[in-house]
């Protein structure tokens, strides 16, 4: 623990530095965001195609991952950290932004929207992202995964993307809990070292903190398929590479945990559908904070519960991790 304080404390101009530019960044994009939204008609109508009611009442643009990428944009060109797995990682976030932007203008089917996930979570691995081997946490032996681990970040990637869309329901869930996540995420980076990485997610962090400005309910703007699955390829991506790359079980406890929320919807949603004998992709409202919606929680008290659960699960994972990786 000492280690990580003194490593804040170090470079403590940075890591503020890096926070408020991309809140400021944020702050400046998400109203353009809004307008280009409005302009180009990227709004989400309060009822679908099928006629279903939705949660807001008015029509709202869902062009906010403009901002979120646009902000990620331009901190990356400035920390002008080109290695090659922060290459990737960029290239794999405008694959996911640009091809999710898409959906949130034509809607488009399952699986094409797979396989633009597929081809930017094969875009890092191509740039050397992925789990190579692990090490148990009692023995210390190496565990070398070859082929599985390819298929295993395959798996993550994807699975993260789509479980911050599966929370991307209510006004500023999503954003909120990300914001949480990447500052978690940027401790663990400290403590290995890895400071461009702890860099960009702090910068991901105040951009996220900004757009809620605008993303809190009432929303005014929403993230859209674009932005939701751009912050899960991002947050999932980085809990690959860098600090998490050689990681043990206990350091993976971190990223595990801090998107807890996100994984939890995207595995009760799979069995419930089962169960129903549903397609897993079919769309319902029976999601934990929809339930909680219908129990009488305003979206405001589901949003502070979200974040509050996810800092303390954050916190477990931070505490794993600090005591057990040596």
């Amino acid at each position: 623990m000492n280690r990580i304080i003194q490593a804040i404390v170090k470079h403590a101009n940075s890591l503020e530095l890096y926070f408020l530019f991309g809140f400021f960044l944020s702050s400046f994009f998400t109203p353009f965001a809004i307008s280009f939204g409005r302009y180009f008609n990227i709004i989400d109508q309060p009822k679908d195609k099928e006629g279903r009611e939705k949660i807001h009442k008015v029509p709202v643009p869902r062009s906010g991952g403009l901002a979120i990428y646009l902000s990620l944009l331009v901190v990356f060109l400035f920390i002008h950290n080109f290695s090659k797995p922060m290459l990737g990682l960029m290239l794999g976030a405008s694959i996911i932004f640009f091809g999710m932007s898409l959906d949130d203008k034509f809607d488009l089917t399952v699986v094409q929207k797979f396989l633009i996930q597929f081809i930017s979570a094969g875009t890092v691995i191509l740039f050397g992202v992925k789990f190579d081997f692990v090490t148990n946490p009692f023995t210390h032996k190496i565990i070398y995964l070859g082929l599985w681990g390819i298929i295993l970040t395959f798996v993550w990637i994807v699975g993260i993307a789509n479980a911050l869309n599966f929370i991307d329901g209510l006004d500023g869930l999503a954003s909120g809990v990300a914001a949480i996540s990447s500052v978690t995420l940027s401790f663990v980076a400290i403590y290995k070292g890895d400071f461009a990485l702890a860099l960009l997610l702090l910068a991901i962090s105040g951009a996220l903190i900004a757009f809620l400005i605008y993303n809190f309910h009432p929303a005014r703007v929403f993230l859209g398929d674009s932005g939701a699955e751009l912050l899960g390829f991002l947050l999932g991506t980085i809990s690959v590479i860098g600090a998490y790359k050689t990681a043990t079980f206990l350091t993976m406890a971190v990223p595990i945990l801090t998107l807890g929320i996100p994984i939890t919807e995207v595995f009760t949603s799979i069995l419930r559908r089962a169960r129903q004998e549903m397609s897993p992709f079919h769309y319902d409202t029976d999601h934990i904070h929809y339930r909680l919606l219908k129990k009488g929680w305003s979206q405001r008290k589901i949003a502070l519960f979200y974040y509050l659960l996810t800092i303390t699960l954050s916190t477990i994972g931070l505490y794993i991790a600090f005591v057990g990786v040596k």
